[in-house]
């Protein structure tokens, strides 16, 4: 998606990608601006100034004022430039509570599941907590669309950095997003998804394969450390990724934990009930 842009998906829904600290192979984060006029700027991203003043400048230019912000979490790669956004438009920062324990800024509301996003377009969207790879994740839903955030990418990989990232949390998640099903999904890397089914049955049967992939590891009853388990189960990667690859083990590992099915002492990670 070409940065520094403003583009249109369909009537009421707008977007700029604008550079992110974010990890590869995405170099961006999606600003979706939804509504007609008076907009909702979600997740505006951007750490530089020149950056800030491209979003607020294009909006501007196009005839639109940004009327709310919101967050969908906490991560770096989503909030640089909502402080920015917020003064250029006057324009209130929302978050959910848990988001907004975390952010070196404060917001102006709170947001919570159930609660209306409404815009000025007549769409109706419904804020939906979707927990597992932020405590305070939201996306919205309009009966069609769903904004997902960090949910799904269009491009690389959703990262699950424990103790906040969660398995089991995340998997209920997209199941959750799932059962709505949507028609198509706003992604905060990549482009819009669309069908949006097979995507998200896609994500949690990738879940699903990785765990069983690392119970296969640990069946010899040997005990590891998540690092170990990574050439194993991730051969593709250069070792600079590591690390990153060994906290998505990690969230494995403490799912089975929390299923019963491993458990952890200071050697390392085994299978067999216990205590982590």
């Amino acid at each position: 998606m070409e940065a520094g842009r403003l583009s249109t998906l369909a009537p009421g829904i707008r977007w700029q990608a604008v550079p992110s600290p974010t990890l590869p192979p995405a170099t961006t984060t999606n600003c979706w601006l939804l509504g007609a006029t008076e907009l909702v700027a979600v997740d505006p991203a951007g750490v530089t100034e020149a950056d800030q003043a491209t979003l607020s400048g294009n909006l501007r230019a196009a005839g639109l004022r940004v009327a709310r912000i919101l967050l969908t979490h906490h991560h770096g790669d989503h909030i640089g430039g909502a402080p920015a956004l917020r003064a250029a438009f006057a324009a209130p920062v929302l978050a959910h509570p848990a988001t907004a324990a975390r952010l070196p800024f404060a917001v102006d509301g709170l947001l919570h599941e159930g609660d209306p996003l409404p815009t000025d377009d007549g769409r109706d969207w419904r804020l939906l907590h979707t927990p597992g790879h932020a405590s305070g994740h939201l996306c919205a839903f309009d009966g069609e669309t769903v904004l997902a955030g960090d949910m799904v990418a269009g491009e690389g990989t959703i990262v699950l950095d424990p103790p906040e990232g969660d398995l089991g949390l995340y998997l209920a998640s997209l199941r959750r997003l799932r059962d709505l099903a949507p028609t198509r999904l706003l992604p905060a890397h990549g482009p819009a998804i669309a069908p949006a089914l097979p995507v998200l049955d896609h994500y949690i049967a990738h879940r699903q394969a990785r765990t069983d992939q690392v119970r296969r590891a640990l069946a010899d009853g040997a005990p590891r450390q998540p690092i170990d388990l990574v050439p194993t189960l991730y051969p593709e990667l250069p070792a600079d990724f590591y690390p990153v690859a060994a906290r998505q083990v990690l969230c494995h590992l403490r799912w089975l934990v929390a299923a019963g099915e491993a458990q952890a002492d200071p050697a390392g990670w085994r299978l067999g009930r216990g205590h982590a």
